[in-house]
């Protein structure tokens, strides 16, 4: 077994395999990261889409719109609605972080602004009652 007379003990620096795997790629240069935070953008769609239900239901209770006599879709829109909405925009904004101004950070920082209108709307509810 020939030792290469220009490498060091432990360095593989002389050797024409390793420049080509010594550089790691970064999370935003792994293809599968990419998928990953355009599926976090699309739970956020769909949490604020529940959530706007949730609440467009429960703030016609609160607002004595319609009656409903156990009060569910008012716990629903509460209790269920305004922590989805939180979840949806938090999990929109880590689906646009650390990425470029493309479509999908466009789409995130949208998300967190419609998210965070449901409890804004339960703030305007709590106002006009």
């Amino acid at each position: 077994m020939a030792i290469h007379p220009h490498l060091k003990l432990g360095s593989l620096k002389g050797a024409g395999f390793a420049i080509k795997v010594s550089t790691t790629p970064s999370e935003e240069e792994a293809p599968g990261y990419q998928y990953v935070q355009a599926f976090a953008v699309l739970v956020s769609i769909i949490a604020c889409v529940s959530a706007a239900v949730m609440t467009y239901k429960g703030g016609l209770v609160y607002l004595d719109i319609e009656k409903d006599p156990y009060g569910r879709d008012l716990v629903v829109g509460a209790w269920v609605g305004i922590p989805t909405a939180i979840a949806g925009a938090v999990s929109a904004y880590l689906g646009g972080q650390g990425r470029r101004w493309d479509l999908i950070r466009y789409s995130a920082a949208l998300m967190i602004l419609l998210n965070l209108l449901v409890p804004f709307c339960w703030v305007v509810m709590a106002l006009i009652k």
